[in-house]
């Protein structure tokens, strides 16, 4: 992985979505100045590791070109899939600022991808001193508990077809279509929503038989979007999969 710091341009890019944020936007213009001098470049391969789960978390992402994905590794080797960030998105934040200052899980470009860091010793130093950052970050990581929690709460108590049908909902958001395409492989799927790769298959090809989705396999249609936000239920419409 290629690493540089940010040119001018790139500075002006930066700021422009830093002042934007909804957490970021807390820091005073000396503090973005500073933090600003610190920001490196990052390219990566498709299908390169960025960052691994448990290594020192030196850097946040601002992803500015490419897909990146969140993932863990089973002890089996296997990948369990999480999210993926899109241009615009910031991945990592939260390790920032966690004690030991470790990766939650591993970043993975699944398409070559272009990066801008963080740095983590820059975000803590401002937060010290910026208390409206500083509650900034509380409001965002307990979204991001309240997110995780309700997560566990809808799989304690949730069928194969609605995990599927919340998961297909979520894409559509994030791919802001009609027609979406699973982010990564049908098996990573399945470990993601805690059922059978089976069973995924069972629910996809069940509701392309009802006429939920499109009879072909990729990408996937959705074609009854009331049905699957019925079946999800309504207190459950903003359901966020992986929400770390």
């Amino acid at each position: 992985m290629r690493e540089r710091l940010i040119n001018d341009h790139e500075r002006q890019r930066v700021e422009s979505v830093l002042t934007q944020h909804t957490v970021l936007s807390a820091m005073s213009e000396s503090e973005c100045r500073s933090l600003l001098g610190s920001v490196v470049s990052l390219e990566a391969r498709a299908g390169e590791v960025m960052f691994s789960e448990e290594r020192p978390a030196r850097y946040c992402m601002l992803i500015a070109e490419g897909v990146v994905a969140g993932v863990r590794y089973t002890a089996g080797g296997d990948e369990k899939f999480f999210r993926t960030f899109h241009v615009g998105d910031i991945a990592g934040l939260t390790a920032m600022f966690l004690p030991e200052g470790r990766y939650l899980m591993s970043y993975r470009a699944l398409e070559p991808a272009r990066v801008f860091g963080l740095p983590r010793n820059c975000l803590r130093a401002i937060a010290e001193s910026n208390g409206r950052f500083a509650a900034g970050m509380l409001e965002h990581t307990s979204c991001r508990l309240q997110a995780s929690l309700n997560q566990v709460d809808f799989f304690t108590d949730s069928s194969a077809e609605q995990r599927v049908a919340a998961f297909l909902l979520q894409l559509r958001s994030q791919q802001n279509s009609q027609e979406v395409r699973l982010p990564c492989r049908q098996k990573q799927v399945a470990l993601l929503l805690g059922v059978r790769e089976e069973t995924v298959s069972r629910v996809l090809n069940d509701f392309r038989r009802e006429g939920v989705l499109a009879s072909h396999r990729s990408p996937i249609g959705l074609l009854d979007v009331d049905f699957l936000e019925q079946l999800v239920g309504p207190e459950r419409a903003h359901l966020q999969l992986g929400a770390f």
